[in-house]
């Protein structure tokens, strides 16, 4: 039976999804900082560059965003006829966020509003035809006369797989309603003062709705707030929801915390011995399949092909649980047969068939090497748990001060009904730093706490020594200074409302 854990309760919201035991999801969302794909903005052009083909857009985010030109429906209609003016100074735009911000870069914006159902897709701003995929060039015919005959001049429509077999009256019916949706959109524009959000969407709402249909299995929260939304994600009465009463953190009630830790590892071993090595560069993911202890019952070739197959369905759970993007390369166990390549392939696909971002399975290229492209949504694994370690100059990485400040604040709501009014807490040299800098944003949830800089073993950056009353902690952390020879120490007191 499937899993679901969806922590919606601080202000590090995650949200895990198991299948037979093994975790295939997790996504994480913290306050402020996106993800903001999908969403649509009433943003103001703020400057214009003919150089780079281009825009900035300000949508109320820190960094103003990038619209390329033909983003626009003014190029898209004119066919970038040069000399128009695609977009102007001062001007206000209805824009779709494509990519979020990254790093030093603004997010990347589409003046192409796109509304969307799961059988159509309307684009507002072009004009064109579009069908799954799936369908042959009989199909693709049929819907292109059939929709030429309902879209306006400033629309493009895109027919997905489910609505290939639907009459020419369910598409009129169909569309109207995702023009009703855009008439909505348009609507609140005349009720904002731009820069602002005209339309936000949930991430966890989609994952949750992917990951449900067609399955069933438990669902476990911890707000009122993530029960309303598994219930409006979920509309099989297959999944039970409910509602956590523990005092623990959910992941850790249901010992989830060690399959999150193994989410950054760079070997992975498959059930047959074989092993998986993720690389991860400035341009690219590689991944490299290893025989390892396997050696196999048949002969070499049937050994490679199964190694391979069951490294091809594990990668694939490690791209949508790691988010990995941009080009990744799978170097498989050598394989000579064009047949067997295939199968490889094919059952790649498979693997990423779940994956709500698009992904492209290019092929294999003549060094051996399967080629992979997925597009970019959100930070991967490594950027929301890791950081650069700073003993070594960035050169390996260690757990990430903002993941155990959330760890921590867990921690201390999960505290906040013990009867002691005083805990002690130790933390190792760059996470204290880091506490020292952001004690006044710190919630000790109606406890004093001692936060001691000190060695700290296992695997967090910080331990809750003790708990009791505050003279009787003073006294231990006072005799333990003594006897390490430590000095750093934050007394953070109770906050008065």
């Amino acid at each position: 039976m499937d899993k679901i854990l969806l922590d919606y309760q601080n202000q590090e919201k995650r949200l895990g999804i198991w299948k037979d035991g093994r975790l295939y999801v997790f996504h994480v969302e913290r306050d402020g900082e996106g993800p903001y794909a999908g969403n649509v903005y009433e943003g103001i052009v703020r400057e214009v560059v003919p150089g780079m083909n281009a825009a900035f857009v300000d949508i109320g985010l820190a960094k103003n965003a990038y619209l390329p030109f033909e983003e626009t429906p003014r190029y898209q209609l004119s066919g970038g006829k040069p000399g128009v003016a695609y977009v102007r100074q001062g001007e206000k735009l209805l824009v779709r966020v494509v990519r979020d911000p990254q790093g030093t870069k603004g997010a990347k914006v589409s003046a192409l509003i796109e509304i969307s159902s799961p059988d159509l897709v309307l684009i507002k701003g072009e004009h064109f035809v579009r069908t799954s995929k799936n369908a042959n060039r009989q199909t693709a015919s049929k819907w292109k006369s059939v929709a030429e005959t309902h879209l306006l001049e400033d629309e493009g429509v895109i027919i997905r797989t489910q609505f290939l077999e639907a009459s020419a009256e369910e598409f009129a019916a169909a569309l109207a309603k995702l023009r009703m949706r855009y008439e909505t959109l348009i609507r609140r524009v005349s009720e904002i003062k731009a820069p602002a959000l005209v339309s936000g969407h949930n991430r966890f709402t989609q994952i949750v709705q992917k990951w449900t249909v067609g399955t069933k299995g438990e669902c476990y929260t911890n707000s009122s707030e993530g029960v309303r939304l598994l219930e409006e994600a979920i509309s099989s009465d297959e999944w039970k929801i409910t509602r956590s009463k523990s005092k623990n953190p959910l992941f850790e009630e249901h010992k989830a915390e060690a399959d999150l830790e193994k989410m950054t590892k760079r070997m992975v071993w498959l059930s047959n011995g074989a092993y998986l090595l993720f690389e991860r560069t400035e341009a690219m993911h590689v991944i490299d399949v290893n025989t390892g202890k396997f050696t196999g019952k048949h002969e070499q070739r049937r050994t490679m092909l199964e190694t391979n197959l069951l490294a091809a369905k594990e990668v694939g759970r490690q791209v949508i649980l790691r988010n990995l993007s941009g080009i990744i390369l799978v170097d498989f166990i050598n394989m000579t047969s064009a047949s067997d390549r295939k199968k490889v392939a094919e059952e790649m696909e498979a693997a990423l068939g779940m994956d709500l971002t698009r992904s492209v399975v290019v092929g294999f290229t003549e060094l051996g090497l399967l080629q992979i492209t997925r597009k970019k949504e959100g930070p991967d694994v490594y950027e929301v748990m890791l950081d650069d370690c700073p003993r070594c100059h960035g050169t390996g990485q260690i757990q990430g001060n903002k993941v155990e400040w959330f760890e921590l604040s867990r921690q201390l709501d999960a505290m906040r009904y013990l009867i002691d009014d005083c805990l002690w807490i130790d933390a190792d040299e760059e996470f204290f730093a880091f506490l020292k800098g952001r004690e006044k944003e710190m919630d000790t949830y109606g406890k004093q706490v001692f936060i001691r800089q000190a060695a700290v073993e296992g695997s967090h950056r910080f331990v809750i020594r003790a708990t009791g009353a505050v003279i009787e902690l003073e006294e231990r952390i006072a005799r333990a200074a003594a006897a390490e020879g430590t000095a750093g120490l934050l007394r953070l007191m109770v906050k008065q409302d």
